[in-house]
Formats: structure tokens, C-alpha cells, sequence
């Protein structure tokens, strides 16, 4: 499974990266990112910045997406 943030549609909530600091977290703009391997994803960001998720984390990351008040977070299996 591979995860990404679309920033023109996230509202910062912090949301994700409080419920899943492994998988996301805040860039220097504000805006949510995926993490992969520890490191901030946020270049160039959104669908080009994907990051694969580990398998003990895919229920993780398949509830932080549902529960994301902007429903930027994008799965694909």
C-alpha cells in the first residue's frame, strides 16, 4: 500500500500526525506530509510524493485517512 497528501486540500488540522507521527507529519508550510523510512516527504509533495507504508501500519494508515477532516489523504493498494 502507498500513501499520499493532497496539500491544496489539507486544512491542517494535525490530525494525521497526531493519531500517526510514523506515517505523517507537518511541514515547514503547515500543511500535513507523509513520512517514509522517518524522513518528511514534502518534496515536490502531493501524489508525486508517495510513500510506501509498512505493512503493520496499513489499518493505521487506512483509519487516519478516514478520519481526516479534509479527506486528503489518498490510499492505493
Amino acid at each position: 500500500m502507498r500513501i499520499w497528501i493532497d496539500q491544496a486540500t489539507c486544512q491542517n488540522s494535525g490530525l494525521c500526525e497526531e493519531e500517526a507521527p510514523e506515517l505523517f507529519g507537518i511541514g515547514n508550510d503547515f500543511l500535513a506530509y507523509v513520512r517514509e523510512d522517518g524522513r518528511l516527504l514534502e518534496e515536490p509533495g502531493g501524489e508525486e510524493s508517495q510513500a510506501e507504508v509498512p505493512e503493520h501500519l496499513q489499518e493505521l494508515a487506512e483509519l487516519t485517512a478516514r478520519a481526516c477532516p479534509a479527506s486528503c489523504i489518498h490510499l492505493i493498494d
